[in-house]
């Protein structure tokens, strides 16, 4: 019976069977690694669009009050002087608000991508987990 059995392991088309095999099994991991870099590019793109959004509403607050010191300007050298140091004031406060919130982008950022890593990891450990379950509907 172990005659049989390995002249069965030996023939040609036990051997295609392999080859298919380890070709399904090399293609599920390029899929999964391609999931992976895509994955990335997308939460990289969304950090991108938020630190750019940030960036904008930072340099709109600060176009915003330098409009208000030009208006001021108008008004008496008491009243320009006065909100020049409030003026001054804001701009770091505005500065450190946006810092924070680049700060926590670039914090969900590399978390997004640690959780990725470890998804990546965990679906090549098993490659017929392939393609992650996600939900397409929020009910089921």
């Amino acid at each position: 019976m172990g005659h049989a059995q390995q002249a069965k392991n030996d023939s040609p088309l036990h051997e295609q069977y392999e080859n298919f095999v380890e070709i399904e099994k090399e293609k599920t991991i390029a899929l999964i690694n391609a999931w992976e870099e895509n994955e990335k590019a997308k939460a990289q793109t969304k950090a991108y669009k938020e630190l750019c959004s940030i960036e904008a509403w930072e340099n709109n607050m600060k176009t915003s009050l330098e409009l208000d010191l030009k208006k001021m300007e108008e008004n008496s050298e008491v009243e320009k002087a006065e909100y020049s140091k409030r003026f001054k004031k804001k701009i770091p406060e505005i500065e450190k608000i946006a810092e924070a919130k680049r700060e926590k982008i670039e914090k969900l950022k590399e978390q997004k991508s640690i959780n990725l890593k470890k998804m990546s990891e965990k679906l090549s450990a098993n490659p017929n987990a392939y393609p992650p379950k996600t939900k397409t509907c929020g009910c089921f």
